[in-house]
C-alpha cells in the first residue's frame, strides 16, 4: 500500500512539473513584447547653410538629452557636445559644426514643435509626437 502512495506522489510530481513547463512556454510565446521605445519623436538639425537633417527616434527617455544620447549611440551621423552650466547643458557642437557664442557669435537654438525652447536639453521633457529642432543661429 505504501508503494502505491509513493508511486502516485511521483506521478503527480511529474505531471505538475510538466504543466508548469507548458504554462511557461505558453507565457513566453504569447506575452506582449517590449517595443523599441514608447515615444516617437523627431530630432532635426538645421546647419549654418540651412540644410536640414531629420532623425526619427523611438525612445523611453524622459528628457531630450537622453534621447539625443540614444540617437548618437545608434546613428553615427548624429553627434553633439556641450558644456554644463547653471541653466543646464549648453549645446555647442552638433554634427561636427561648432556654434560657441563667445567664439563664433553664433549658437544652437532649440525649437520644440516650431516654438523657441524654454529649457536646456537636459531639462526639456520628451513627449510622444514632438519635433525638437536644433538650429544654427548667428547673433545680429
Amino acid at each position: 500500500m505504501e508503494k502505491n502512495n509513493s508511486k502516485k506522489i511521483i506521478i503527480g510530481g511529474v505531471i505538475l512539473v510538466a504543466l508548469i513547463a507548458v504554462f511557461a512556454i505558453c507565457y513566453n510565446l504569447f506575452v506582449a513584447k517590449p517595443t523599441a521605445g514608447s515615444k516617437s519623436v523627431v530630432i532635426e538639425v538645421v546647419d549654418s547653410t540651412g540644410a536640414t537633417t531629420s532623425y526619427d527616434v523611438n525612445t523611453d527617455a524622459e528628457y531630450l538629452k537622453d534621447a539625443m544620447d540614444e540617437l548618437a549611440d545608434s546613428d553615427d551621423s548624429f553627434s553633439y557636445s556641450g558644456t554644463d552650466g547653471d541653466y543646464g547643458i549648453m549645446v555647442e557642437v552638433v554634427n561636427g559644426e561648432q556654434a560657441i557664442f563667445a567664439e563664433d557669435n553664433a549658437y544652437w537654438a532649440l525649437y520644440v514643435n516650431g516654438e523657441y525652447g524654454q529649457y536646456s536639453a537636459n531639462q526639456q521633457p520628451v513627449a510622444d509626437g514632438d519635433t525638437y529642432t536644433w538650429t544654427y543661429e548667428k547673433a545680429n
